[in-house]
């Protein structure tokens, strides 16, 4: 059988909120009790970062000041770097006196050296012009621009020199022909010299009615340190130089 309501709305309406407070304010704690349990992690958390952030920052600073000091002692290695490059190219070609010794260790007693004398030759017998680029020019100069005093230097110093070569010429007289041309061999096969030439001889009259042969001598110098092919292409050079000692028939 069907309920009639005699009660009004609005009593209804009031008995229904009056049923559901409760539970609101039930849900209400339940919302409080969450956020301070929230809180409560939540500052658990941050206290035990701030206790990991104690602990780190020392070690993070410490870092930091390392990795300056690095900075540092790289940017200072960089600068000292360029300068012994620099100072290195500038002492080359070979010190004349090493040059020197190449020639006298191996002078056989049936050569007399009459004449020594150490020149520089360009590669090319014409200028050759700049074929680059304005970009490239360019470019080039703000490259130029970014390197530091020393390596600046080194690089418009060795575009100069770098094309050019160091000969040393011989002139002197001998009796023996064949002691000259084993006296080139052995000049030819050392870590000096890269080729040794005879340009021209002569016969000329020696004491008591001998003969002797007047020659000339020209000698190519191995490039020098910072140069294209010289010591900092240490095994190429190394192979070389055993392959002439080879030919020659002598051990390395």
């Amino acid at each position: 059988m069907q309920e009639i309501e005699f009660l009004p709305l609005e009593y209804r309406e009031k008995h229904a909120r009056r049923q559901s407070r409760p539970w609101q304010i039930f849900a209400a704690m339940a919302i409080v009790g969450l956020m301070a349990a929230a809180a409560s992690v939540q500052y658990e958390l941050r206290h035990e970062l701030r206790s990991e952030l104690a602990v780190v920052s020392p070690v993070h600073e410490a870092a930091v000041d390392q990795s300056h000091r690095l900075a540092d002692a790289q940017s200072r290695l960089k600068l000292a770097r360029g300068r012994a490059e620099l100072y290195t190219y500038l002492r080359h070609p070979w010190p004349r006196t090493q040059l020197l010794a190449a020639l006298v260790e191996r002078l056989p007693n049936a050569i007399t050296l009459q004449q020594i004398q150490v020149v520089r030759e360009t590669a090319a017998a014409r200028p050759t012009s700049d074929r680059r680029s304005a970009a490239e020019r360019k470019a080039d100069a703000e490259r130029l621009k970014s390197l530091g005093p020393a390596d600046r230097d080194l690089a418009e110093i060795a575009g100069k020199l770098n094309p050019m070569t160091t000969v040393v010429v011989l002139s002197g007289v001998t009796t023996d022909a064949i002691a000259l041309h084993h006296y080139m061999g052995e000049l030819d096969a050392t870590d000096v010299f890269d080729k040794a030439e005879l340009d021209c001889f002569n016969a000329v009259e020696a004491g008591q009615g001998g003969v002797a042969l007047q020659f000339r001598a020209v000698l190519n110098v191995l490039p020098g340190y910072g140069q294209p092919g010289g010591p900092d292409f240490q095994p190429k050079v190394k192979k070389a130089v055993a392959e002439k000692l080879a030919a020659t028939g002598k051990k390395p």
